[in-house]
């Protein structure tokens, strides 16, 4: 996935969705959107009816994240691009696009930017400005995180993307001594304004790492 190899990637993901013993679930949301990426939307509407008969794990936030993700991407206008887009977001969320290289990252730049679906337009700048963040084009990366702090039409399909806005951009603006307290207050907005979304226990790791590294380096 991180080479954007999503023919590799989707058969690697398709026997983990027969063998695994964690989250078959999962492993065939990850198949459906790595096979939708290719271009197959046909195959990949087929696994993503899959991903609902196997999810069996009713308090498991992945599983359940994987479910209602299938559930959109089969029943909108399914194309390549909003499968990509999946892609990348499971890479934002496993911290993994720091680990892709400057041409890939450029290469979903350009992808997330031909996406025109209003529901995916917070998500989409979410992802633009954590690329961005990435190539350390800081001033790139705070217009996108302002862009996805302020969606309000993707709320309901992408909960998380508006707490997650305001903890990124709080991050870059940690990193400047001028616009640190602005930094600070986003990061107590993201955890106190926000509640009931995705992965809201990993953000609020996330802060609570994120305050403490500021406060030991604000000490002289």
């Amino acid at each position: 996935m991180i080479e954007l190899s999503y023919r590799e990637a989707y058969k690697a993901f398709e026997r983990l969705k027969t063998e695994s013993r964690w989250s078959q679930c999962y492993y065939a949301y990850l198949t459906g959107a790595c096979q939708g990426a290719t271009g197959d939307l046909e195959g990949a509407v087929a696994v993503f009816k899959d991903v609902q008969k196997l999810f069996k794990r009713k308090n498991n936030q992945i599983e359940l994240f994987s479910m209602k993700r299938a559930e959109k991407l089969r029943s909108s206008s399914l194309s390549k691009e909003l499968c990509i887009l999946a892609v990348i977001e499971i890479l934002y969320l496993w911290k993994a696009l720091p680990n892709c290289s400057t041409a890939k990252l450029q290469t979903m730049i350009q992808v997330l930017q031909r996406i025109e679906d209003v529901s995916s337009a917070g998500l989409k700048n979410l992802l633009l400005g954590a690329i961005s963040k990435c190539l350390h084009n800081t001033r790139d990366a705070i217009q996108y995180f302002h862009l996805a702090a302020r969606d309000e039409v993707g709320r309901l399909s992408n909960s998380y993307v508006q707490p997650y806005s305001c903890y990124e951009l709080g991050c870059v603006l940690l990193n400047t001594p001028e616009s640190a307290a602005k930094g600070r207050m986003l990061m107590l907005q993201a955890k106190e304004d926000y509640g009931g979304y995705d992965f809201e226990n990993r953000l609020h790791v996330r802060i609570h790492s994120a305050l403490a590294s500021g406060r030991a380096a604000a000490q002289p």
